[in-house]
């Protein structure tokens, strides 16, 4: 056998030593080096031929997946170019669509907004020709009241009564319920006085009794503020029934009717310019009666009028009303013409 050291100084891939034997002779043979060529098995052209072919096969079907990707990737693409060309059609004619509608929008917006503008001119057009019809009727109706006043005091008078003293036919109350309340000829003047506040002192001339008037007479408040005073037409001779045409320290007006000492029913209340407001200023008050129609002026200037049938006919007087202070209010220059319109 051959000791480790012999193997472990043997070449690599070195053949082992053999042996020949011969006869009685054994002879030890040593391997030629390096060993010689080794012979190279030759292929058959049987597996040549299958190698090309198995070759071929491989490239074919490489080149028909080859073909096939390319042909599914052109195809999606193509699909995919379709795709988006289809959508950006319809989103071209979403945009179009849109554009329209917004323009149509625009259009019945303007068309919308001309025509509030047009349908607001003609309200404003329509109620600016209401309003000016309403004052071109107003200042009618003012202008005949006042050619109403201007006919009626061209006539002889049925009463004319500086209101001194009571030495006239027209016999006014005189004397009250209490102090600083009632009717009186004082220092040449006749007075209407009321110390409770919100109560109305009424003076009436008992000598009169007409229908179809106009009664007029200057009046002033000396005291009492916010006080009211008038003249009183068609009263009952108790002085709870009568059409009561007042005015304010205020500058304000009003026609009430009362009956029965009843609350006064306003017919008729506003302010105007041709009453002098204050205390201690004289106003020229007016009413005129012709059957159910009352006409109000103040110092010579129309103020309204009123169709009532409630009262026909009656006494003429004074009044006045305490709305916070005791009020004093004085009376002068009593006219009453009668009615020579014919109806």
């Amino acid at each position: 056998m051959m000791s480790d050291i012999d193997l472990q100084n043997r070449p690599m891939d070195t053949p082992a030593l053999a042996k020949q034997t011969g006869g009685d002779k054994t002879t030890t043979v040593r391997p030629s080096w390096p060993p010689p060529p080794r012979p190279r098995k030759k292929r058959s052209k049987l597996k040549l031929a299958s190698s090309i072919l198995v070759i071929i096969i491989s490239s074919l079907l490489l080149i028909s997946s080859l073909a096939l990707i390319l042909f599914k990737t052109s195809t999606g693409y193509q699909a995919s170019l379709r795709h988006a060309a289809t959508v950006e059609v319809q989103q071209t004619r979403s945009v179009q669509n849109t554009a329209q509608a917004q323009a149509q929008g625009t259009a019945n917006y303007f068309q919308t907004a001309q025509a509030q503008i047009e349908a607001s001119a003609t309200a404003e057009g329509n109620q600016a020709a209401i309003a000016t019809q309403t004052v071109n009727d107003a200042t009618a109706t003012a202008t005949a009241g006042e050619k109403l006043y201007q006919l009626w005091t061209a006539s002889k008078t049925l009463i004319d009564d500086p209101m001194q003293d009571n030495s006239g036919s027209s016999k006014w109350d005189r004397g009250g319920p209490a102090a600083n309340t009632g009717c009186s000829f004082t220092d040449n003047t006749y007075h209407a006085k009321e110390a409770q506040i919100g109560y109305l002192q009424p003076c009436i001339a008992q000598g009169t009794n007409e229908t179809d008037i106009a009664y007029q007479a200057s009046v002033s408040i000396l005291q009492g503020n916010p006080g009211e005073a008038g003249l009183l037409l068609r009263a009952n001779s108790e002085g709870s029934s009568y059409y009561f045409f007042h005015v304010g320290s205020n500058g304000s007006y009003a026609l009430d009717l009362y009956q029965s000492d009843n609350q006064g029913k306003i017919l008729l209340q506003g302010l105007s310019d041709a009453i002098t407001p204050g205390l201690q200023q004289t106003n020229q008050l007016m009413i005129l009666a012709h059957q159910d129609s009352l006409t109000i002026l103040a110092n010579g200037h129309y103020l309204g009028a009123i169709s009532d049938d409630t009262l026909t006919s009656g006494k003429i007087g004074v009044a006045v009303i305490n709305n916070g202070t005791p009020i004093d209010a004085t009376f002068s220059d009593v006219k009453v013409w009668k009615n020579e319109i014919k109806s």
